[in-house]
């Protein structure tokens, strides 16, 4: 699954990489069941990221939320904490560019793939995102035999300059440059590590 990652050519990148492994398979099976669950709902996500990380919500094509799994075409609201987007709902915009699903005999996994994208709303199809459209985020949820990892691989991060004004060019560098930094490992270590969390 991980070979589906795009390769790194420019700007940062950065992986973050969470594993559990349970005493049998069948025990990994099921909790796998709860990974997925969890994985699906991106509207969640926050709640197993932890606090003060960024908000998402899943949205349709006109931008409005919908309760459903993620598929091709849809959207990723994103409200990043301290620095949001200047415009009036405050949100940066991403596209469902992948949704994959594998299972084998003793594997499974889930592949859902981001990248920045324009307003839904918006006639300019300029990206309204920290990043440009070149960089992707790449979130795996895989079972291996008694083992399993949950991984978000950032790739190819550079700030979103074009066509912006001074000030939300300045956001988007410093959020950007906090991301690549260390906001993009703390932001997804945090939802990998909730979303395996066996609940006490």
């Amino acid at each position: 699954m991980n070979h589906k990652v795009p390769p790194q050519i420019k700007g940062a990148e950065s992986d973050a990489v969470s594993n559990i492994e349970f005493e049998t398979v069948a025990l990994a099976e099921k909790h796998f069941e709860t990974v997925k669950k969890r994985f699906l709902d991106i509207n969640s996500w926050e709640l197993f990221a932890g606090k003060e990380k960024a908000e998402f919500s899943l949205r349709n094509s006109n931008g409005n939320v919908i309760v459903e799994s993620p598929k091709v075409g849809d959207l990723v609201a994103i409200k990043i904490p301290l620095l949001p987007n200047q415009d009036p709902d405050h949100l940066d915009w991403a596209k469902v560019e992948v949704v994959e699903e594998d299972k084998n005999d003793n594997s499974e996994s889930v592949y859902i793939r981001l990248r920045p994208t324009s307003k839904p709303s918006e006639k300019d199809s300029s990206v309204t995102h920290f990043l440009d459209s070149d960089s992707t985020s790449n979130f795996i949820i895989k079972r291996e035999g008694k083992m399993i990892s949950a991984q978000v691989h950032a790739r190819n991060e550079v700030p979103n300059t074009e066509d912006k004004g001074i000030s939300e060019k300045l956001r988007n560098k410093m959020v950007a440059f906090g991301a690549m930094m260390i906001g993009s490992t703390i932001q997804w270590k945090g939802l990998t590590n909730g979303l395996i969390k066996i609940e006490e």
